[in-house]
């Protein structure tokens, strides 16, 4: 009886087509393919990607870079409202001895970076600046670690408990030419770069997967924190140069480092995790820093070398300032 009535139902029904049959209604990669709009959108991402391709300065990495000074300042002050408005009862006088200690450090940076960046639109973002130094009395190291950051805006954030880790001029300059250098090479805007494409990507993940979590681990692992420790890597070599053309010991940068490291390992607010830590981590591991940096510094002492550091009319070179403006709360 099964076996008449399937076929009682197909004889009765034979306008439509089997299931073997490919439907009109139905569309294949074939036709998503080769269907005109869709190769214009692709032509218009393809050709966007390319004409934003940027060259990151000194380590000469080609990356997709598409926004602009302008909003990366907005950003930046966006972030420093924010910042000021949590830590306002903990930022330490301008009248400390430390603030022109840093501004001493990083007149010799920004100055090195304006004469060694082949970009004048670069240099005059550096020059067009408010640039600017906050010092944040740490309470609770387990709370607030050793810390600092530059933002896009030119506003400088040191935590008091990154000093004993600095030790010395040349340590607290390691400090600040890494946060420099990630501002130079304009890492926050090549994060944001990137957000479209991770937002598209997770979209599709979660519409084939239905599972939001996996794919945000996944998109982290694989692509966002690798490409993190890039930067980190990148600012690393950046800072060390400028260190470097600024005439400080670069050597230092290897005992900072090390210090870093000691501290990790003894504080516990640096748990272990293993190769899963390493994996999702935004940072290198600090033992491959100093390695990086040891590997990188004959080439850094010939650097120096060649910058004229042992001649003594060179610290004239260092003696413009770029901090004029001052805090205004």
């Amino acid at each position: 009886m099964r076996f008449k009535q399937r076929a009682f139902f197909h004889r009765n029904y034979a306008t439509y087509k089997s299931f073997d049959n490919k439907s009109k209604s139905s569309f294949s990669i074939h036709d998503i393919l080769y269907n005109r709009r869709f190769q214009y959108f692709m032509g218009g991402c393809i050709g966007f990607y390319l004409y934003n391709l940027d060259e990151a300065p000194f380590t000469h990495r080609y990356r997709f870079l598409w926004v602009p000074y302008w909003m990366e300042k907005k950003i930046g002050d966006y972030s420093y409202s924010s910042i000021i408005s949590q830590y306002r009862g903990q930022i330490v006088p301008s009248s400390d001895p430390s603030y022109r200690q840093i501004r001493s450090i990083m007149n010799r940076l920004l100055a090195s970076a304006i004469d060694n960046t082949s970009d004048p639109k670069q240099a005059a973002h550096l020059k067009s600046l408010q640039w600017s130094i906050n010092i944040i009395q740490v309470r609770d190291a387990r709370k607030e670690p050793p810390n600092a950051f530059i933002l896009p805006n030119g506003k400088i954030f040191i935590f008091s408990s990154i000093f004993p880790i600095c030790k010395n001029e040349d340590g607290l300059a390691t400090v600040l030419s890494h946060e420099l250098s990630h501002q130079l090479a304009h890492h926050s805007s090549e994060q944001l770069s990137k957000q479209p494409f991770y937002i598209a990507l997770s979209t599709m993940l979660y519409a084939a997967t239905g599972i939001s979590w996996f794919n945000d681990l996944l998109i982290a692992g694989l692509l966002q924190m690798p490409s993190s420790r890039e930067m980190e890597s990148e600012a690393d070599r950046i800072g060390c140069e400028l260190m470097a053309r600024s005439c400080f010991n670069v050597r230092e940068a290897v005992n900072f480092w090390n210090r870093m490291e000691s501290w990790e390992k003894s504080s516990a607010a640096m748990p272990r995790g293993g190769m899963l830590q390493e994996f999702l981590s935004t940072h290198p591991n600090t033992a491959k820093r100093v390695h990086d940096i040891q590997q990188w510094m004959p080439e850094l002492e010939h650097l120096k070398e060649t910058s004229n550091c042992y001649q003594w009319g060179r610290f004239d070179d260092f003696q413009r300032n770029y901090f004029g403006e001052r805090r205004s709360f």
